[in-house]
């Protein structure tokens, strides 16, 4: 059976934090523009370290790929846990070991 990864995700130990997203405001709009302009200049490693450097604001704004990463590892660490709770009854003769979790029931002769 999968085991649980927590290089984002903290769940089973915690349940997930909901992240509450904003709608973007002025200010943060002239600091897209700016980044966006950096880009069209071809400065990556400038717009980028803008963005590292006010990560914090921008949180509420926007989707980052550690965030899609953190929903990605929440969801199969939940797919685990609910794989795991499932408890099936095996009524059959032969041990049904292939198939069996923890907790399964197996009813043989």
């Amino acid at each position: 059976m999968a085991s649980y990864t927590n290089e984002y995700s903290q769940f089973p130990r915690q349940l997930m934090t909901l992240h509450q997203f904003q709608d973007v405001t002025d200010n943060i709009a002239e600091f897209v523009d700016q980044v966006k302009t950096l880009q069209s200049r071809g400065l990556y490693r400038q717009a980028a370290r803008l963005i590292e450097l006010n990560k914090d604001v921008l949180d509420k704004y926007f989707l980052s790929a550690e965030y899609l990463n953190f929903l990605d590892e929440e969801t199969r660490n939940l797919e685990i846990m609910a794989k795991s709770k499932n408890q099936s009854i095996y009524y059959q003769d032969l041990n049904p070991i292939d198939s069996c979790v923890l907790y399964d029931v197996w009813i043989g002769a």
